[in-house]
């Protein structure tokens, strides 16, 4: 029996109060350079993101770094000017777009209004306006040199220009000046270091030479004296601070702070690297100062220095620039380490190179206890420590640690020698194993119940300590358990031991007696159990099939999966916080969900959860979880996540949501296949545009992958899309006309940006679509019109007034017309018959023909075509087509006889002589019938089917009628060539067997086909 005695650690507050004794004594003394005490945990808690040419940067060398106001990040490399919109690098230089004549960018400036100003190594300097146009200045328009350094903007609006060989400033009206006054002390054509404007709008000018810093008021230049402390002071970098204060940064490794009287100077530099110069000083939105130096960064802080180089985990040493962003991101820039974001994480990771399964909070002993796969840690104060019971269990595999509501500490592990531990409330440390009667050595839980009992659940069955007279009885196979490999136990406010097993679901035992058992036939999302807890008035049952609530109520559950949102089907634990958001682990890693709306989807409210996933941009820096991880919620509301290669802590004080809303940007935009820049401008889409599509992006950098969007195109749209990760939106085939493209986004912690001003397009008509277009057409039609009928009208009365002299051309038109009129016969009847009617009017005329061959048309589904069509149209489209066969006809040799609607009926054969071949030259005929509405169709863009039928044998033909008189044929041939039109196939000729017998040897037919004939029976017919 042994106690535990955990030391309380006060060190770090000791050594807070120290250095600030420290520092407050430092800051009156007049010695020497300050170096207040160092914080080496400041930049500790940021996720840290590095940039390299592996991401999209064009150069290793980041010389300088701008948000605009939009929110882009604008970065100058010696391979061109960077924008970067927190998921995609877009390079400008003269090698991607000729626009841009430049290659590297050494500075970047945004003035007031709104321009992007970009400084060259030598290539002067040019200006990207905010419609888009480049203006660049050189030499030859007055510069002093083409590298140029650094720029700024005083009151008046200049925009000054430091290069290598002295400065100027441009006007607003692009006429180049030089500033007076550095003539007097022969420093005109200095390098500039650095220029800074300050509050009060002067414009200060850093060389980097010994005492050359000036500054412009009054019209002219003056040397600054102001700092005394430093004998013959190199000042390269200037910033003004909030308060006030001027600080200027001196070579080799000095910062001095002067305000007023008051002077400070502080030793910036890096132990044991070596520093030359700080290049850069800028403060941050908390008042704390960030110095970059050729030897790392070093941060003023709380009265402490917080250094960072490559020996803490800085990619290079050469510290450039530093930019807090607009969310509170600071950007580091680096001379070869390329460029480093800082994000204020969400989770803060602890690496262990072991798998923990466990966390739980001791509030007896006030520290963390951590089970890992090498044994038992405690952790206090973000330090780990030691003591008699993390040295009894190391290299043990610990599944699970528990602190009972007594302070007791039951420890199950996998061990022959430890399997389990319990630390009493005293500290004394007691060993379960084979000689104490406890068998299984793989032990993965140990619970004490409300009784005092001790429950510990093992791959062999579960074991229970009674705490009254010390015996141990088991459940396993031999007394209920199917399954004896546990893997929870929980104990409800009834006292009912849940047990959850690894295949078999979840028992529940009352009195140490199985009372009940739910498995998947009962509603359990999955039989392997995990995790059992309550939450709310519900028991909450994690499987590895997915998550179940049980509602004891109704003696039923509700489950989470896939299908319910959760993108997986396991889920390993569920905690809940206090602000009802739901914290769950599975494969995937660690996500959370609103809990009042997991509540509503389990009552059926709504079909899916939505959740949100985090990961490296959240702090968590982890390979997984597991599924034995048990994490939990401390007394000041952290939550303990277990990982496999550590834990993680997410601390809701420190992970406020980000209140800064990612407003879209469009970036470009294409027409069918050419691209454009957007600039503001409206979009015009010129007439016969089939595609339109437009690529934005949501300006945030925090969980940038995160951001979705939804848009809407007024005129086109009639609700916003769903949210997506999409990053453009196309549509095809827009009508002319105006339309408005709105776009809103929203960020990670789902902050929704306000609706900006719309994206305004214009879709231009073709000429034919104006109204006025038309009306004037009409004007035209209708003038044409009326200068017919008025030249009609001029043309009759010149026929009267010659009439009289055209008298004797009467009998010669009056014959013309006999010759009409005949032919007009013959187009009703065969010659031989017109000429006999002719001859003989009274006479009747009938003949009968031995072996004739009928053929019969119809137009398949025309009465249904027909009723979708004018009475012209019907009309015109019939004479076209059966002008095609007319014509056909008469090449041919084939009489027509008639045309009934749609259907055509024409003969051959009407000879007395039965070898007339007359069968043939109609099937031949019948194949060019076919032809004409192909090409019929081909020609008028239709689609009209016709039905052909052919019979051979006798028939009677003859002229019925005396006025409005009719050729006509009468039979059963007739007939029966009528039955093969209509039980045919369209576009297919369907002939009898005698028609068949008498041209097989010319033409190639089905097999027979047997179709019903009235007053004939079944008949044998076939198709050509």
């Amino acid at each position: 029996m042994k106690k535990i005695n955990i030391p309380k650690r006060i060190a770090f507050f000791f050594l807070f109060l120290i250095s600030i004794f420290s520092l407050s004594g430092q800051e009156k003394s007049d010695s020497g350079p300050l170096r207040p005490a160092e914080d080496a945990h400041f930049l500790s808690e940021f996720v840290h993101k590095v940039y390299t040419t592996l991401d999209g940067l064009p150069a290793m060398s980041v010389t300088a770094i701008l948000q605009d106001r939009k929110g882009y990040i604008w970065i100058g490399t010696y391979e061109g000017l960077v924008r970067f919109d927190g998921v995609e690098f877009v390079i400008f230089n003269r090698s991607l777009d000729p626009k841009y004549d430049f290659a590297a960018a050494r500075a970047i400036f945004e003035d007031s209004n709104g321009n992007i100003w970009i400084g060259h190594n030598d290539e002067g300097i040019s200006c990207i306006k905010t419609n888009g146009q480049v203006i660049k200045y050189t030499t030859n328009d007055g510069l002093p040199n083409n590298s140029v350094s650094t720029i700024c903007e005083d009151k008046k609006g200049n925009i000054w220009i430091g290069s290598n060989t002295g400065v100027c400033f441009l006007t607003s009206q692009g006429e180049v000046q030089y500033p007076q006054g550095l003539e007097a002390y022969d420093a005109e054509k200095l390098p500039a270091a650095s220029l800074y404007c300050d509050t009060e709008r002067q414009v200060w000018f850093a060389t980097g030479d010994e005492n050359a810093i000036f500054v412009y008021d009054g019209g002219k230049f003056t040397q600054y004296k102001g700092i005394t402390k430093i004998e013959n002071p190199r000042v390269r970098g200037i910033c003004q601070s909030k308060d006030g204060a001027l600080w200027f940064g001196c070579d080799p490794y000095y910062v001095v702070r002067v305000k007023g009287s008051e002077e400070t100077v502080y030793d910036v530099s890096h132990e044991g690297i070596d520093g030359t110069a700080v290049d850069c000083i800028s403060e941050d939105s908390k008042g704390n100062m960030w110095f970059s130096t050729d030897a790392g960064l070093t941060v003023f802080h709380d009265g402490f220095f917080t250094y960072y180089d490559k020996n803490s985990g800085a990619p290079d040493n050469g510290a450039k620039k530093v930019l807090e962003d607009r969310e509170g991101n600071f950007w580091i820039t680096y001379n070869r380490g390329g460029m480093e974001k800082l994000s204020a994480g969400k989770f803060t990771t602890i690496h262990m190179q072991i798998t923990v399964n466990a966390i739980c909070n001791d509030k007896f002993r006030d520290l963390i206890w951590i089970a890992a796969d090498n044994g038992l840690y405690a952790y206090k104060d973000n330090k780990f420590i030691e003591n008699e019971v993390t040295e009894a269990l190391k290299g043990a595999r610990v599944r699970h640690v528990e602190v009972a509501d007594d302070g007791e500490i039951f420890i199950a592990s996998y061990s022959d020698k430890t399997p389990l531990v319990v630390v009493t409330k005293e500290d004394e440390v007691h060993f379960w194993g084979k000689e104490e009667g406890f068998y299984a050595i793989k032990n993965r839980i140990a619970i004490k119940s409300k009784s005092g009992d001790c429950y510990s659940g093992s791959t062999q069955g579960l074991f229970i300590w009674n705490s009254k007279d010390g015996t141990i009885s088991e459940i396993t196979k031999n007394n209920g358990l199917e399954n004896e490999y546990i893997m929870w136990l929980y104990e409800d406010e009834k006292g009912q031991m849940w047990v959850g097993t690894n295949g078999s679901g979840v028992y529940i035992l009352k009195n140490k007696k199985i009372v009940r058992h739910y498995g998947t036939e009962n509603g359990l999302a999955g039989n392997v159990i995990f995790k059992i807890s309550r939450i709310g008035n519900s028991i909450w049952i994690a499987t590895s099939t997915g998550l179940s609530r049980y509602n004891e109520d109704k003696d039923s559950f509700s489950n989470f999966d896939s299908s319910k949102g959760f993108e997986s089907d396991s889920t390993f634990q569920i905690i809940v916080d206090n602000n009802m958001t739901a914290w769950m682990t599975n494969n995937k890693g660690i996500f959370s969900a609103d809990f009042a709306e997991m509540i509503s989807v389990a009552d059926g409210f709504q079909p899916k959860v939505g959740i949100k996933y985090y990961g490296n941009s959240d702090g968590l820096v982890t390979t997984g979880v597991t599924s034995v991880s048990c994490g939990m919620m401390d007394q000041k509301e952290r939550l303990y996540f277990p990982l496999t290669d550590g834990f993680a802590v997410y601390d809701p004080a420190k992970s406020l949501k980000n209140d800064v809303a990612p407003n879209p940007e469009i970036q470009e935009y294409t027409v069918d296949t050419e691209t454009f820049e957007y600039f503001g401008e409206k979009i015009i889409l010129p007439p016969g545009t089939k595609r339109l599509s437009i690529k934005f992006t949501g300006l945030s950098f925090i969980s940038s992958e995160s951001i979705r969007f939804r848009t809407r195109l007024e005129g086109f749209d009639e609700k916003y899309s769903d949210w997506s990760n999409k990053r453009d939106v196309s549509y095809t085939n827009l009508k002319y006309g105006n339309y408005k493209l709105f776009i809103t986004s929203q960020n990670a912690d789902g902050l929704e940006c306000e609706i900006s001003a719309p994206i305004q397009i214009e879709k231009l008509p073709y000429l034919q679509e104006l109204w006025w277009f038309w009306a004037a057409t009409c004007g035209a039609i209708a003038l044409i019109i009326a200068l017919i009928i008025i030249h009609k009208i001029r043309s009759m009365r010149r026929i009267q007034i010659e009439l009289e002299q055209k008298v004797e051309e009467r009998t010669h038109e009056l014959k013309e017309a006999n010759e009409k009129a005949e032919n007009l016969l013959l187009n009703i009847l065969p010659k031989n018959i017109a000429d006999e009617l002719t001859e003989n009017p009274d006479r009747t005329i009938a003949k009968k023909y031995p072996n004739a061959t009928v053929l019969f048309t119809d137009i398949v589904g025309f009465t249904k075509l027909s009723d979708k069509m004018t009475a012209e149209n019907v009309v015109a489209m019939l004479n076209k087509m059966i002008s095609r066969f007319d014509e056909r006809a008469k090449r041919e040799g084939i009489e027509k006889i008639k045309t009934i609607g749609d259907a055509y009926m024409a003969a051959s054969g009407l000879s007395e002589d039965r070898r007339n071949g007359g069968a043939e030259k109609m099937v031949r005929f019948a194949q060019g019938v076919l032809q004409d509405v192909a090409a019929f169709n081909a020609y008028y863009k239709v689609n009209i089917r016709i039905r052909i039928g052919i019979n051979t044998g006798n028939l009677v033909a003859g002229v019925i009628g005396k006025t409005k008189f009719i050729y006509d044929i009468w039979g059963d041939t007739v007939n029966v060539a009528s039955r093969m039109e209509s039980t045919g196939e369209p576009m297919k000729i369907h002939v009898s067997e005698t028609t068949y017998a008498q041209t097989k040897e010319r033409f190639k037919y089905s097999e027979p086909v047997e179709v019903a004939v009235k007053g004939k029976g079944e008949m044998k017919s076939y198709y050509l």
